[in-house]
């Protein structure tokens, strides 16, 4: 798929990590833009331009939008409500992530926010946590997101959600960061 406007791509990206992949989930075209930086105008128009290719849909007129299935598909990530992946899609050994690896960073990162709902974790636990998923979102905002970076992050994640219980998704970064292909 191809994106016309320059940061539509990291738009669409964005969109689906706050709305965790869920195409009934409404989010604001502005918070969307607002997490990348960008002026309430210019977050408008990636936004129509992303509903035109028909991968961003308007659900209110205050700029309530949502990610469609063929936005999913434009990202090259499943619709979540389509099954469970229950095989993880390892990191691989090339400098630079491919679409598949992408994917696969982009939906542990929603797994994880997932898992923190009405969960206690003490501050510099959570402070920690969140900055390392905060480093591995910039990352993807790259163009050319670089697997080793995203590899020691993902490391250093997985030690803090093991450290507050989260066994599961600790086993699941451990599988995707561990074997290089």
């Amino acid at each position: 798929m191809e994106f016309s406007i320059p940061q539509s791509r990291d738009y669409l990206y964005e969109l689906y990590t706050l709305s965790q992949g869920d195409t009934n989930s409404e989010v604001s075209m502005y918070a969307v833009g607002a997490a990348l930086g960008l002026e309430r105008a210019d977050a408008g128009t990636i936004a129509e331009a992303l509903m035109v290719e028909g991968w961003v849909e308007l659900k209110t007129l205050a700029g309530g939008i949502s990610i469609t299935a063929e936005g999913l598909n434009a990202l090259d990530v499943k619709d979540p409500s389509a099954g469970s992946n229950s095989r993880i899609i390892k990191l691989g050994d090339a400098n630079v992530l491919n679409d598949q690896s992408r994917s696969a960073v982009t939906d542990i990162i929603a797994e994880i926010k997932n898992n923190f709902t009405g969960r206690s974790v003490d501050y510099p636990q959570l402070e920690e946590i969140i900055i390392d998923i905060k480093t591995i979102e910039i990352q993807m905002l790259s163009p050319m997101p670089k697997t080793s970076v995203l590899r020691e992050v993902l490391k250093s994640l997985k030690t803090s959600l093991l450290a507050i219980g989260s066994d599961e998704i600790s086993r699941d970064i451990q599988e995707m960061i561990s074997s290089k292909t």
